[in-house]
């Protein structure tokens, strides 16, 4: 608890942050599993073009793109598909911008804190004296080190889910390229 106590106010900015970290962390971990979103044996199916589109439910990607390419007439146009794509890539990035916000915005935060618990230590300094309040200097130094410390230590673990997701993104996108190319050529042969 002291810990909490020699943050002052910075603590409760940098407990939302941490709070909505995890939670956009959490939320988007099993928002991106392959289960949720290309279940097992789907592309295998699709490449060996034996895909059974009521096998996939809307709420997987794969049935969303299943559905979409079966009963749009206009699937088969390159812009639409595309759109399709980067709908589907919007709905899979969602939230990620505030996990990128709080990666900038702790340590700033914390950086904030630290100037202005030096800012209160330099401001105890007496020319006859040195110092004023020694109590004062102390906990001028404590709020200056652990805002700098809170604030790297959401930072960096909202920095490394952030790339995280970002890459589980990537390969997403190259499957439903695979996928939707594998469909288009199964058009084209028939």
């Amino acid at each position: 608890m002291e810990f909490v106590s020699q943050t002052g106010l910075f603590f409760f900015p940098l407990l939302l942050c941490s709070i909505l970290a995890t939670f956009i962390s959490i939320e988007r971990y099993f928002s991106l599993r392959k289960s949720v979103i290309f279940p097992n044996g789907f592309l295998n199916e699709v490449l060996s073009g034996k895909v059974n589109i009521e096998n996939y439910s809307q709420a997987s990607l794969a049935g969303r793109l299943l559905e979409f390419f079966h009963d749009n007439c206009h699937a088969k146009d390159e812009k639409m598909l595309k759109a399709f794509v980067q709908l589907e890539i919007g709905r899979l990035e969602r939230g990620l911008f505030i996990l990128e916000v709080i990666t900038g915005i702790a340590p700033l935060i914390g950086l904030l804190g630290t100037v202005f618990g030096l800012t209160s230590v330099f401001g105890t300094f007496s020319p006859e004296l040195e110092f004023s309040d020694p109590g004062s200097f102390v906990s001028g130094i404590a709020l200056a080190l652990n805002t700098t410390i809170l604030g790297l230590l959401i930072a960096i673990p909202s920095l490394a889910m952030h790339s995280f997701f970002h890459r589980r993104i990537d390969i997403i996108s190259q499957q439903i390229e695979l996928s939707i190319e594998s469909l288009l050529f199964k058009e084209r042969v028939k």
